[in-house]
């Protein structure tokens, strides 16, 4: 590589050229944009969730080219860096993948120097809540709060942790990784343990639970998005399997607003399709298991990216560097 990234960060303009990829076992998007946070391009395939690390870094790779081709062609100016967000737990200081539930033939990958070496450029990762929360925080729902909580439910349940302004990444980079939490000695897995609190209120996992409750009605279990429009609709076996989901995620929310006091907590996929249908039981069940005291509940909020959250996120590793370095 031609340069370290924070050497880099010195000498990069305002409109400076980011590529930035998205992993996870679902999809994997591919985008070019600037620091700014302006998108030009974008490109998306689908799952990898069964590839191996060589089979999956040669498909993204292909992803990669796709996008770079197209944006020469428009006569765009090339990447200067390189920022990723990838799903599962990483090591920062190495840039390794140590392992990602919806990637499971993934362990200790070296995610960061192969992506360096591919194209000799800089390489920022972020992990995915962590990403999100960084992108809700300088382009979307949280903009201007410096203590806030960004909670993902997909794949896994996990929280992006905001604290005066900089993500929280902890002493072993694991801040945030509340899924696997056991809320029930049984119960849905989702992409987690049989009765966790990812098996309990992932995407994955409220549709496993829909299937457990009521199995005449859902004879396997629904995709993620088919039970959310469900519990949209108004279906009453949806709902309340989203206020069972939401009786254990707002355990792990007070232990999250009792230890962190955040002002904000913003919620992403597929919260954010469910709306009030998730959070009104979900404000019940945090004052019920906090006692009912009438201290104020942090601020609740939607991602506003919606499908673009994922995109947003991709660039924030070299974003949020870039604007902590300008700071400094």
């Amino acid at each position: 590589m031609t340069s370290r990234p924070l050497e880099i960060l010195n000498d990069l303009s305002p409109t400076a050229k980011i590529l930035g990829i998205n992993i996870s076992g679902q999809k994997t998007s591919a985008v070019f944009g600037d620091v700014t946070g302006l998108i030009y391009e974008r490109n998306q395939m689908e799952a990898i969730s069964g590839h191996a690390f060589p089979e999956a870094f040669d498909a993204i790779c292909a992803l990669v080219d796709a996008l770079l081709k197209v944006c020469r062609a428009q006569g765009l100016s090339s990447p200067e860096m390189i920022s990723v967000a990838v799903s599962g737990s990483v090591d920062f200081s190495r840039g390794i993948v140590m392992s990602a539930p919806d990637l499971p033939k993934w362990d200790d990958v070296p995610l960061k120097g192969r992506l360096g070496v591919r194209y000799n450029l800089p390489v920022m990762i972020e992990q995915h809540s962590n990403a999100g929360a960084l992108a809700e925080m300088v382009f979307g729902a949280g903009v201007g709060v410096t203590d806030q909580i960004f909670l993902d439910l997909e794949p896994v349940v996990s929280a992006g942790i905001i604290k005066d302004g900089k993500i929280y990444h902890g002493a072993n980079d694991a801040a945030g990784e509340i899924g696997s939490m056991r809320m029930a000695p049984a119960g849905p897995a989702g992409l987690g343990y049989p009765g966790s609190l990812t098996g309990f209120a992932s995407g994955l996992g409220m549709a496993e639970l829909a299937h457990m409750r009521y199995p005449g009605l859902w004879p396997v279990p629904p995709k993620p998005y088919e039970f959310v429009s469900a519990a949209n609709a108004g279906q009453e076996e949806a709902q309340q399997v989203i206020v069972e989901s939401a009786e254990h995620l707002g355990k792990a929310l007070l232990w999250l607003v009792l230890t962190l006091d955040p002002e904000l907590i913003v919620f992403g996929h597929p919260a954010d399709l469910l709306g009030e249908t998730l959070l009104e039981p979900l404000r019940d069940a945090v004052l019920r298991h906090g006692g009912g005291e009438a201290r104020s509940l942090p601020r609740l909020a939607l991602s506003k990216f919606a499908a673009r959250l994922d995109d947003m996120a991709a660039l924030m590793a070299v974003i949020s560097a870039y604007r902590d370095h300008a700071r400094d």
